[in-house]
């Protein structure tokens, strides 16, 4: 894995770096919840006792624990340790403080807990709407930015 630092803010202005798209934060928080949903699917067809009248299962005990520990797992902690989950990383953005260096577990989970903030009420998305940086709560309290991995392939000049 390779570490992404950025020097200085001038860097995003010329294009190495861009900040992440609404789009790709929603669509890597769809991901990462899908597989959530997965795991949690599978692990009550084992585990859980099947609701009647709905589709899903109720978990107790440690099924419920490991469901729990999985969620802080996909999530905070795999952000604090390499700034990306594996929504994140399928569409190559990544989590990195407003100096551009690497999060730490603490910023992760300031992030994490502020984010049910963020998407039960919608709010993250309208906030991130009126800013540049495309900034959600958490990000503003946790003084992180979310941005591209990759190099933009579009503006390029060719000599």
């Amino acid at each position: 894995m390779t570490d992404i630092t950025i020097e200085k803010q001038t860097e995003i202005e010329n294009n190495e770096f861009e900040i992440a798209k609404k789009r790709y934060r929603i669509g890597a928080f769809l991901i990462d919840f899908f597989i959530f949903w997965l795991i949690a699917m599978v692990l009550g067809f084992f585990f859980g006792e099947p609701l009647e009248n709905e589709v899903g299962f109720h978990m107790t005990g440690l099924p419920a624990f490991g469901m729990m520990l999985f969620g802080i797992l996909l999530w905070p902690m795999s952000e604090g340790i390499w700034g990306q989950t594996i929504g994140k990383r399928i569409l190559d953005i990544k989590v990195v403080t407003n100096e551009f260096k690497p999060i730490g577990i603490g910023q992760a989970f300031g992030r994490f807990f502020l984010g049910f903030i963020d998407y039960i009420f919608v709010i993250g998305l309208i906030i991130a709407s009126t800013n540049k940086q495309n900034k959600r709560i958490g990000d503003m309290v946790a003084n992180t930015i979310v941005i591209r991995t990759k190099k933009p392939t579009h503006n390029t000049v060719y000599n």
